[in-house]
């Protein structure tokens, strides 16, 4: 601006005037501040779904926070197979096969079966109803808190056994049948279900299985078929009538040798974790009896022991 002032004192002539004020106009455009750039054009946005009910719709995405580490106690892994909301269910230990361990033929030895009773394994008893020590032995075992069943002793296909008092033939008629049972299950007040003593004839008589079932459905009781024989037809028939009930899968004394139950029990357990559940059935024998004090604690660590009420269905 200077310069131009000591160039305006220098002119003469109208010329040099009209070169002064174009060459002043110039300079002042030459002061101004430039403008900032305009920011360039970006590409369109991302579109965002905010659940699966919303239509599809354009928004804007902020950038995500900085997150800083996790610290090491911090940490908290969460195991794939927990469900990521809230609600989710917490999960739980995997439930243990059951295993049932009747012991039939309770009520002639005392002794024994006193000592039956006081083992810490959960066992179910199956008593007969007109033997002598019955009465006694039952009263204990409900005190104890043992489930009780009716022995039901039914016709064998062999004539060597020795027949219990009250044995179902299966020459009896339906009212006959359905007379005896009702005078046992009077013997055993404490009973909640039943299941045959021997009865391979008998369990294969389609007729006679349906009284037996019949009348143990009048009294509410479950039935456990001891599957003396593959033909038997006491499960089926009590199934047919929607009457709880469920077989014996093993026999864990037919020879009364501690050793040979031990095994015995060992694929009880087997069974039972293939299975789901199994029922055993043993007897007030002194090897069965050693058998369950010598390994039967280890033995079914590995399966919930159960009232056999709970494996009927």
């Amino acid at each position: 601006m200077l310069l131009n002032l000591v160039f305006l004192f220098r002119c003469r002539c109208k010329g040099h005037l009209l070169l002064f004020i174009a060459v002043s106009l110039f300079s002042l455009t030459g002061c101004r501040s430039p403008e900032p750039p305009e920011p360039p054009k970006t590409a369109n946005q991302p579109t965002v779904q905010t659940s699966a009910e919303s239509s599809p719709q354009t928004a804007a995405v902020a950038a995500p926070e900085p997150q800083k580490p996790l610290l090491a106690e911090e940490y908290r892994p969460v195991p794939s197979s927990v469900a990521a909301d809230d609600d989710a269910e917490p999960l739980q230990k995997p439930k243990r096969p059951m295993v049932a361990i009747i012991i039939d033929d309770m009520g002639y030895n005392r002794q024994l079966g006193h000592q039956f009773l006081q083992l810490e394994t959960r066992l179910n008893f199956s008593f007969l109803p007109h033997a002598p020590f019955t009465e006694e032995l039952a009263l204990l075992a409900r005190q104890t808190g043992h489930e009780i069943l009716v022995h039901l002793p039914m016709e064998p296909k062999e004539k060597k056994w020795q027949l219990e008092p009250g044995t179902l033939l299966v020459t009896d008629s339906p009212d006959q049948i359905s007379r005896k049972i009702e005078e046992m299950l009077t013997a055993m007040p404490h009973a909640t279900g039943a299941n045959n003593h021997m009865g391979s004839r008998f369990s294969e008589d389609g007729k006679g299985m349906l009284a037996v079932m019949n009348t143990l459905k009048d009294h509410s009781f479950f039935f456990v078929d001891s599957f003396t024989s593959a033909a038997s037809k006491g499960l089926a028939t009590a199934r047919r009538l929607h009457l709880p009930s469920t077989r014996r899968h093993l026999f864990l004394d037919n020879v009364q040798e501690a050793t040979t139950i031990c095994r015995q029990i060992d694929l009880l357990v087997t069974l039972a974790e293939r299975q789901g559940q199994a029922v055993g059935i043993g007897h007030p024998y002194q090897a069965t009896f050693a058998a369950l004090t010598q390994c039967g604690n280890d033995a079914l660590k590995a399966v919930e022991m159960v009232g056999v009420r709970r494996l009927v269905h």
